[in-house]
């Protein structure tokens, strides 16, 4: 979001939205420090406070008040630990489930097993070993193929015990027989049969085990196909329209940046674009899973969970792979690890902890060199750099011309907060052995909670929230929804102004953000997407209201300026569409072939005016059914042609059935993103035909 317009007093209900922007409505500790520190200030040092022109110059002016000292006292690190004996528990548990056949609960109870599982010596790795090995499992019996596979590798670089190590690799060879790959199976198999030899097993039961991992390997040569067949890369970023802007990271070069003192900067088209086509694809510079995702999804790409890993250090968070628990690991996680725990009981919202990620993402010798280009940068610039660059979110829109002294008081405040956070994560060099030696802040302390002062500001509108496609049954497109599951930062899609009728539609692989029309949009029209409220759904006063409290501005989209109706209150597409093919003048029946226009007078044949509006008609009805079969690139293409040709009869009148059909090309879309299927997510029948010695833990 990047519109600027002049606004009147804080009312009510913008300072609880702007509120809303810090901390949640959930119990938390922020509250009561910053109500204990409001009630310390006295009126003559908050005057002095709103003297204050710049961040630094706030941060630094707060730092010396003693109510913030009384108040915020500075952080140890807290870690939720690993326990060998509870995760000892909780596999015991796994495997009288496993025993059971209660597939599910078995999974939830190894699962919580590999949580508790410490990393640190090599005693204690074993026990990570064991609960990877008997997760690995009740994986084949969920038909999780490569999780298996990968938990096996997992396990047999954790120190899982020798004697046991044929039953891995023999599991590892069913698992890549199934998943197609014979030369991988015969390997393992292989492997299965050397490491017999150090297995402690009598000598029966020796040579049966022998028989049976062989006459597995023999089948290999003979094996047809089988029905799983291996997973491909389905997350992979789809072309943008005519190829990547030279200037703009991530977007199509169908699409211009322009700026002027209205609207700030914001998206033209460069040339026609059509309903359906790719205009942005986006990585986050930052971004936040919900803490309440936090068991549900990865900590890092944001997808569902099945066979989670945990953070080497806590159980706090989740990852679906090591490649995500290692990247996180050597980058934000290695300092908010100790600080997760601090900041969920703060209570302070999403925004808070995106603020903190914008830096501890990077480096903090990167952030000190870049300060003095930071603070004389052009904010308005019309081309960014490098899609990573950190000036091209210092210098999004903060309104800060239109915020109050206490909004800018309460923000200090947090910003102060998520500083002591960072101090007591290692970000920061400065070491306090003792509670005074904290009292010192150094000048690149200040200008390091000076950004984040500015992050609370500009995120509060340039933020995005971040979804993934439920859909709750497999063979209805209709039964779907989007599920909010974090927010991120996307500078390129920040651009985009709001329009009630946006023109765009969005989905999600992972955290990357596609962004595609949705509509036919013409050379030099503005390129609009929807911050929330959308004409269809609420009306005028509800979206406005919506608008001036979250966002700061009032809506000048032709939908608030000619109040359009909702859904309810619009005219059908054949009230609309049967009118004179001469001056579009209403008609009045003469008799069963004839109408007379009331405007031209003229005489027209009802065939002639009936024929197109039943062909435009069909076409709108064929591209809702096959939506309806589940046909998406089809239902698409249809969807497509009726949106380009109804634009091209009505223009902008609001039509029920041509914005019915934009909602179901957004829908269409959506299920190229991030899609999570409750029916199928997970089989939990036993994988038929398994031998025993290829499930048992």
């Amino acid at each position: 979001m990047d519109e600027i317009d002049g606004l009147g007093q804080l009312t009510d209900y913008r300072r609880l939205c702007s509120d809303l922007t810090l901390q949640t409505k959930k119990e938390g500790f922020f509250k009561d420090y910053l109500a204990s520190i409001v009630d310390q200030v006295s009126e003559e040092e908050f005057q002095e406070f709103s003297k204050q022109q710049t961040d630094y110059d706030r941060i630094r002016y707060c730092w010396t008040l003693p109510a913030l000292h009384k108040t915020m006292k500075s952080f140890r690190p807290s870690y939720r630990g690993k326990l060998a004996d509870d995760s000892a528990k909780r596999r015991e548990q796994g495997n009288e489930a496993f025993k059971e056949k209660d597939y599910r609960k078995a999974l939830v109870m190894y699962n919580q097993s590999v949580a508790y599982a410490p990393y640190s010596s090599l005693l204690e790795k074993t026990t990570l070993a064991l609960a990877l090995a008997n997760r690995s499992a009740v994986l084949v019996h969920l038909k999780e193929y490569r999780l298996a596979v990968r938990d096996i590798q997992l396990s047999l670089q954790s120190n899982y015990p020798e004697k046991q190590r044929y039953k891995l690799y023999d599991r590892m060879g069913y698992c890549h027989q199934q998943l197609g790959e014979p030369a991988k199976a015969r390997v393992a198999y292989t492997v299965a049969l050397d490491c017999l030899a150090e297995s402690d097993l009598e000598l029966h039961a020796l040579e049966n085990w022998r028989q049976t991992v062989e006459k597995s390997r023999s089948k290999l040569a003979s094996s047809s196909n089988p029905s799983n067949k291996p997973i491909t890369t389905v997350n992979e970023l789809p072309e943008l329209l005519g190829g990547t802007h030279p200037t703009i990271p991530n977007a199509s070069r169908n699409l211009s940046l322009k700026v002027d003192d209205n609207c700030g900067r914001y998206y033209v088209a460069a040339d026609d674009i059509k309903p359906g086509q790719t205009l942005v694809c986006e990585k986050p510079y930052a971004a936040c899973l919900l803490p309440g995702k936090f068991t549900s999804h990865c900590h890092h790409c944001f997808v569902r969970l099945i066979a989670p890993l945990a953070c080497v250090t806590c159980r706090g968070v989740f990852y679906c792979s090591v490649e995500c628990r290692d990247e996180a690991g050597s980058t934000y996680h290695q300092y908010e690890c100790g600080i997760v725990d601090i900041l969920t009981a703060s209570g302070s919202s999403i925004l808070s902890w995106i603020a903190l990620r914008i830096l501890t993402k990077g480096k903090l010798e990167d952030f000190l060199a870049a300060r003095e280009q930071l603070e004389k940068g052009d904010g308005m610039r019309l081309a960014q750099q490098r899609a990573d660059d950190y000036s091209c979110i210092y210098h999004l829109a903060t309104l800060s011309h239109l915020r109050s002294d206490k909004d800018f008081f309460d923000r200090t405040f947090m910003a102060l907060f998520l500083f002591q956070c960072l101090r007591a994560s290692g970000f920061l060099p400065t070491r306090h052995r003792y509670e005074e030696d904290a009292l010192n802040i150094t000048d690149d302390e200040i200008f390091v909670a000076s950004l984040l002062l500015r992050h609370l500001q500009l995120l509060q509108f340039n933020a995005h929230e971040i979804h993934e496609f439920v859909q709750l049954n497999e063979k209805n497109m209709r039964s779907t929804k989007t599920a909010y599951i974090g927010v991120g930062i996307y500078p390129t899609v920040a651009f985009f102004n709001h329009s009630c009728r946006p023109d765009v539609a969005r989905y999600f692989l992972g955290t990357a953000m596609v962004i595609t029309s949705s509509r036919s949009i013409r050379r030099g029209q503005m390129v609009a997407e929807n911050y929330g409220p959308i004409f269809t759904h609420k009306h005028l006063a509800d979206r406005q209201q919506s608008l001036l409290g979250r966002y700061w501005f009032q809506c000048q989209c032709p939908a608030c300026k000619n109040d359009w109706p909702v859904y309810d209150g619009m005219p059908d597409m054949e009230s609309v569409l049967i009118c004179c093919p001469l001056c579009r003048g209403s008609l009045q029946s003469v008799n069963s072939s004839y109408a007379r226009c009331t405007k031209c007078k003229k005489q027209s044949l009802w065939e002639a005016i009936r024929r197109p509006v039943d062909e435009i008609s069909s076409l709108y009805q064929t591209g809702m059914r096959i939506m309806d079969l589940g046909q998406v690139d089809k239902a698409i293409h249809v969807l497509g042609l009726y949106i380009e040709m109804m634009e091209t009869l009505v223009e902008d009148l609001p039509i029920r059935e041509l914005f019915l059909a934009q909602e179901a090309l957004r829908l269409c879309l959506g299920t190229y993103g991030t899609k999570y299927v409750a029916t199928s997510h997970l089989s939990f029948k036993a994988a038929a035909g398994n031998p025993d010695n290829k499930t048992n833990a």
